[in-house]
């Protein structure tokens, strides 16, 4: 025999057993007596270790009957979960009560089962359990691996051989787009509605080897199963496993002793596969629906990012544009306070000169009227001497006397021009008080005590002025004072000649005298209230100072807080920016989308055509291998069958029912706490 053909026919064979386990009516003919319906499920972890295992049993047909039902099992915690009946167990017999209804009851098992799930993660090429993936972003790798530990003794062509029990298992689970994206499988489907991936992986563990298939022949009945995609942040929800021993024997593929024969139970497959495609054209229709409403989001989308995203944007940038402006009037603002602050400073040191200055002034005229009533008195004996003027001697005195009354009005006159100096630091005072009196008025504080301050400096200084005036304009060369005395002394060699004039010239300088004296107390007074105000007003010059220093060190950290700001606003013109690029992607994502639902229109058109096609060149093919070449496997897969039949119950059964039992693996979810 050609080995060629034989892998060939039992490779086609191998597909034909894998689609009836996808497309199989699962319908069962009722039983006449009762039956026990068993539901296995298993708790497990993300890696398939079992965690816990509870039974649910159905007493179909229980009641119809009367009296007491015998069955079996080994649970644990039996109970009762629909009705009232009542039960009884001794080891493994359970005795029921019987009703007017079926018997629903749930336990607990230990036993170890006779189909697992065995899941292994991998990242980038890395094997690491699920728990250590979670937040995790990479290329991942998932390995579904069925066990089947449940073997029998069969007999085939005469000879004793061991087959698995044929637990056909199915596996599916759903998974986030915006978790895992180009999701594929090697053994099972994999689709998409634009937001989830469904993902469905089968397998027959053990048939392969029941049925002695060479290496090709057995790739095309899977015990395995494996997914990959790329993964962003990862996190993993519940799988669900669907085992059956049951599936494979509901074809009837027993019953086929000929090719022909073989090829009428495949027609049930082929019309199984038919209302697939009407299903499919019902999936088609939907999708029409959901391409149409795909394209109202298309248009919202568009609407969003023209009155939404691109006038928050918009008004992000011209908040940004500005920035610099804000930054150029901060720093504006900034250098004007750094320089009143210097103001401040340089009137402070200004008041600090002047107040000096005027306490030495003071120190220089307090002095003066008791100069004064010398030099009066002086200029007194010198009117009273004018009689004795006639002798030598008298000649003599009165020429020193008018000597030195001369020399004390010069000095008196170069005393004045030193006191007229100090004008200026009056005046500094004066301006800063006129710039201290804006600064607070500015500030919106009280400046009554500053604008009292300056009008009585003003007051002083022009008293001063007027004072020093009187008596310079008395002592200087072309005053009364100098003249009379100038005249005194020029006419001392004369004096007996022009006594009369010369007492006309004393009477003259006894006068200025008598005004000198009479002012000078007013000056000193003047001087001294100067020298005091001078003191008032350099009281705060050290709170002043402090204060200037708080604006100056303010003004930098405006200025600091505004190129923070600047550079704040050029990241939110920066944010606005991406997102409006995210927005675009969006929209061309849903653009996408759009297609992708047109597409997935055709493609569930394109897949009834496909099962059709399969249809026609596969089942079909079935006719030119040689019927010899089917004999042998027909006689395992009869034997694999029986195996089938003959596991009916996991946790036990009575001896008067027949049973039937499916197994439901779920695995818990992995994401972040």
């Amino acid at each position: 025999m050609n080995k060629n053909v034989k892998k060939i026919g039992r490779s086609a064979l191998s597909g034909v057993l894998v689609l009836g386990m996808v497309f199989c009516n699962s319908a069962f003919v009722e039983a006449k007596k009762v039956s026990k319906k068993e539901s296995v499920y298993v708790t497990a972890g993300a890696d398939g270790a079992v965690s816990q295992i509870t039974v649910s049993d159905w007493l179909k047909d229980s009641g119809l009957m009367k009296g007491t039902i015998s069955d079996q099992s080994d649970l644990t915690d039996i109970t009762n979960v629909k009705g009232e009946e009542k039960f009884t167990q001794s080891g493994e017999s359970v005795e029921w009560n019987a009703s007017e209804q079926d018997i629903y009851y749930q336990g607990k098992s230990s036993a170890e089962l006779p189909v697992g799930v065995a899941i292994t993660y991998s990242l980038d090429g890395e094997e690491m359990s699920a728990e250590d993936m979670v937040g995790k972003s990479g290329k991942m790798e998932m390995h579904v691996a069925y066990t089947n530990k449940s073997k029998q003794k069969k007999k085939v062509n005469g000879k004793e051989v061991t087959v698995y029990t044929p637990f056909v298992m199915v596996t599916g689970m759903i998974l986030s787009s915006d978790t895992f994206s180009h999701v594929e499988i090697d053994n099972g489907r994999v689709i998409s509605d634009g937001s989830k991936e469904i993902v469905v992986g089968l397998g027959v563990p053990g048939l392969a080897e029941s049925l002695d298939l060479d290496k090709d022949a057995a790739e095309n009945v899977p015990s395995d199963f494996t997914v990959t995609a790329d993964v962003t942040e990862f996190s993993m929800g519940n799988t669900f496993t669907f085992a059956s021993p049951s599936l494979l024997d509901e074809l009837d593929l027993d019953d086929s002793d000929t090719l022909d024969e073989l090829e009428d139970k495949l027609d049930d497959l082929t019309d199984a596969a038919s209302e697939l495609v009407d299903g499919l054209d019902t999936l088609s229709d939907n999708m029409s629906l959901f391409h149409d409403k795909m394209g109202e989001l298309r248009k919202k989308a568009k609407k969003y990012e023209k009155d939404g995203v691109k006038k928050v944007t918009g008004g992000i940038k011209d908040l940004a544009k500005n920035g610099k402006k804000l930054v150029s009037g901060v720093n504006q603002y900034t250098d004007g306070a750094t320089s009143l602050a210097k103001g401040a400073k340089a009137y402070v040191d200004g008041a600090g000169k002047i107040a000096s200055g005027n306490s030495k002034l003071y120190d220089a005229v307090k002095d003066l009227p008791g100069q004064l009533n010398t030099f009066d008195s002086g200029l007194s004996t010198y009117t009273a001497a004018v009689d004795k003027m006639g002798s030598k001697e008298n000649v003599k005195k009165l020429k020193e006397g008018t000597k030195a009354v001369s020399d004390g009005i010069t000095a008196i006159h170069e005393n004045l021009e030193t006191l007229e100096k100090s004008y200026d630091y009056n005046q500094q005072v004066i301006d800063g008080l006129v710039q201290l009196e804006q600064a607070y008025t500015a500030a919106g504080m009280d400046v009554s005590d500053i604008k009292k301050l300056r009008t009585s400096l003003e007051t002083v200084t022009e008293q001063q002025k007027t004072g020093i005036q009187q008596l310079k304009a008395a002592t200087s060369a072309a005053g009364d004072l100098k003249k009379g005395a100038d005249a005194v002394t020029s006419g001392v060699g004369t004096v007996m000649d022009s006594l009369s004039t010369l007492s006309g010239n004393s009477s003259t300088l006894t006068d200025a005298s008598s005004k000198l004296k009479g002012s000078m107390p007013t000056l000193v007074a003047s001087v001294k209230e100067l020298k005091e105000g001078g003191e008032e007003l350099t009281k705060n010059n050290k709170s002043l100072k402090s204060g200037a220093n708080q604006v100056t060190k303010a003004g930098k950290t405006m200025k600091s807080s505004a190129k923070k700001l600047n550079k704040g606003m050029k990241k939110l013109n920066q944010g606005g920016k991406s997102l409006n690029s995210a927005t675009s992607q969006l929209i061309q994502g849903i653009v996408k989308l759009d297609v992708a639902s047109g597409k997935l229109e055709n493609g569930s058109s394109q897949l009834a055509e496909g099962m059709v096609e399969f249809n026609n060149k596969g089942i079909r093919k079935l006719e030119n291998t040689y019927e010899e070449d089917f004999k042998t496997v027909l006689d395992r897969l009869d034997a694999v069958l029986a195996a089938g039949r003959d596991y009916k119950s996991f946790s036990g059964l009575g001896k008067a029912m027949d049973g039937e039992v499916k197994f439901i693996i779920e695995t818990e979810s992995v994401d972040a706490d």
